[in-house]
């Protein structure tokens, strides 16, 4: 066997070059073997120099994860509250925050092996004797072949077993001397060793409920912690949760363990890659694309580990495979009328991620040159993004922030940008640009979780809403942080087409007006805390100050960036703010304001979006990731 490698030039704006193909070698007649884009990952983990982050003062992490390190009352206990509908939520027992902007975040501490005892205020959920250090943790330490990792209910959330419930009459009768359950009660995969429990209780307790607000889709949890049963899968996600854990405890044993679940989730990656019932088995698709995802995602936040030019970005190459693979699996191939096809959430969620991480690189990247542009076929790029009816196109989704429709505008805004640039005096293009703008300038994103879709579609804009608040008002319900993350990326979106689509230069009052908007909506968001997750608009904060003539524009986003990065977890976020700040050291003289007047029509105007992007590319060291 050998491996083909990752060479060549990859159009961003356009399919993945048919490479992907298990096909044989001439001399020899062997098999040869498609690697993953992760391949050259293997064993690497723990060889670079780490990000170690030192644990803040008072205990807390509520950023992008959202855990506490405080001690409890008791040692390896901690309580939990049961809310009417049943759900257990952990209550924080360590010392508050000293802090009004940042409320202490009810946390479970990280490395807790939970089993579920009852009294009579709720739940206790007691912890195994087990060392304070995670480094301590090693996989032959304990027999912990019995335990499995939980399953999910319709909400995603981890409860405990209906099967573990004792009724008022037993507790009675057990009060003096309760039973504890044993470990793998009420749980399904077997997990066979004890660092393991830590990782994937890290990524359920602490790495998913920094992801979204949104609890119904919340996506990382309701969708792809179900499948969990698949050693692959389960394997990507207790990776990902092993190098958030070595930040705050780096050990060997930590990062060894990391390396061999990346090993099983890539292997089974390459196996699906090469297997040819993989092309129309939509289950094992369905596996692919979400290993992929996982993988990619541990690539974005592994920012030190990130390939640089003239390598292509490893997330970027995995998410492109999942792309095709969505496209195998398109059930709009298979069906007459595509209106009537329902999909279920899980592929839903696999759209929206990958989708996302596709078009949301387009904006800083070249467009797809008008010799190599088919129309035709990336008119029709991504169509899997708009299956089902206008409410449900228009609902916010946890994995993005805001719904599919607006994402699919974002890639024909794109789309547009390229066919301009290939017919010039076409009148279709400016056209359809005008459409694209009118249906953004007029669109209502909604969620179950904060007002319904009658509401949204009767209702003003939420930018009303925002115009309205105080100086100094932070938002400060779940329910506010969804509609004005969605505004906020509908604005962006509309500032988008401005430039690149209609070619405005970014001093043009219609930009600034929009750019005024977008600045009212990032200064009511909470930068940490429990309504503070990766659902927030990094990309509209970038556009904000990558565009900004006016300085408080770009004030306001360096704010907000500045006060992400302190709080001490990994991210996407620091990389992007550093690229920003060279950005804005050459971006007045290498791109000046000439304030000349704009022509009427849009062939005639300045593209100067694809200068600004051209500049970017040349003067960065790698592909900028804006999600």
């Amino acid at each position: 066997m050998v491996t083909i490698p990752n060479t060549g030039a990859i159009p961003i704006n356009s399919h993945l070059p048919p490479k992907e193909q298990v096909i044989t070698a001439p001399t020899t007649g062997a098999l040869v073997l498609i690697r993953s884009p992760f391949y050259d990952c293997l064993d690497t983990f723990g060889t670079f120099p780490t990000q170690y982050i030192a644990r803040p003062p008072e205990g807390f992490v509520n950023g992008y994860i959202k855990f506490a390190w405080g001690k409890d009352p008791q040692p390896g206990m901690i309580t939990a509250e049961i809310l009417p509908n049943g759900e257990t939520v952990p209550m924080d027992l360590s010392p508050p925050i000293d802090s009004s902007n940042t409320p202490p975040m009810p946390a479970i501490p990280p490395y807790a092996a939970l089993t579920p005892l009852v009294t009579d205020v709720g739940v206790k959920l007691e912890t195994s004797p087990s060392p304070t250090n995670i480094a301590d943790f090693t996989p032959s330490g304990m027999d912990y072949s019995g335990f499995s990792t939980p399953s999910l209910d319709s909400q995603g959330s981890s409860p405990i077993s209906s099967n573990s419930i004792i009724t008022y009459q037993n507790y009675q009768n057990c009060q003096n001397n309760p039973q504890m359950l044993p470990p793998q009660f009420g749980y399904q995969a077997k997990v066979d060793n004890r660092m393991d429990r830590r990782f994937w209780q890290f990524y359920i307790k602490n790495w998913c409920p920094g992801r979204s607000v949104l609890k119904k889709t919340n996506l990382w949890l309701t969708d792809f912690a179900s499948m969990h049963e698949r050693e692959g899968v389960r394997a990507a996600m207790q990776s990902l949760a092993g190098v958030y854990i070595f930040d705050y405890v780096p050990s060997p044993k930590i990062s060894r363990r990391v390396n061999d679940l990346f090993r099983i989730a890539e292997n089974r990656m390459t196996e699906l890659l090469n297997d040819p019932e993989a092309a129309g088995d939509e289950r094992k698709a369905q596996e692919l694309i979400t290993i992929t995802t996982l993988l990619s995602m541990q690539d974005i936040v592994l920012t030190e580990r990130r390939a640089l030019k003239p390598d292509h970005p490893r997330w970027l190459l995995g998410f492109l495979e999942a792309e095709n693979a969505l496209q195998r699996i398109d059930p709009g191939t298979r069906f007459w009328n595509p209106d009537n096809i329902q999909m279920d959430s899980l592929r839903i969620a696999q759209s929206i991620m990958v989708g996302r991480a596709v078009i949301l690189a387009q904006p800083l990247t070249p467009l797809i040159s008008p010799q190599q542009l088919d129309p035709q076929k990336e008119a029709s790029r991504f169509g899997w993004l708009l299956y089902g009816t206008e409410k449900e196109m228009y609902e916010i989704h946890g994995g993005c922030g805001f719904s599919k429709k607006l994402l699919h505008v974002v890639s024909q805004i794109t789309y547009c940008a390229a066919r301009l640039q290939q017919e010039p005096e076409s009148p279709i293009t400016p056209m359809t640009i005008q459409f694209l703008l009118d249906e953004l300038q007029d669109m209502r994103q909604w969620s179950s979780e904060s007002r319904s879709w009658d509401m949204a579609k009767k209702g003003d804009q939420t930018i009303v809403w925002v115009q309205q608040q105080p100086d100094g008002f932070t938002i400060n319900t779940s329910a506010d942080m969804t509609e004005v993350t969605a505004e906020t990326w509908r604005i962006a979106v509309i500032v988008y087409l401005q430039c690149r689509g209609l070619r405005l230069p970014r001093y043009h009052p219609e930009v600034i007006a929009n750019l005024d908007s977008l600045a009212r909506c990032i200064r009511v968001m909470p930068t940490s805390g429990s309504n503070f997750t990766a659902q927030a608009p990094l990309f509209p904060v970038f556009l904000l100050g990558l565009l900004a003539t006016v300085p408080m524009h770009k004030e306001v986003s360096r704010k907000w960036f500045s006060s992400v990065v302190r709080t001490p977890v990994r991210s996407s976020v620091p990389p992007l703010f550093e690229v920003l700040q060279r950005i804005w050291t050459w971006i007045d003289s290498d791109l000046p304001l000439d304030n000349k007047i704009t022509p009427e029509s849009v062939s005639e105007r300045n593209h100067w979006w694809e200068t600004l992007v051209s500049l970017v590319h040349d003067k960065e060291p790698e592909t900028l990731c804006l999600t």
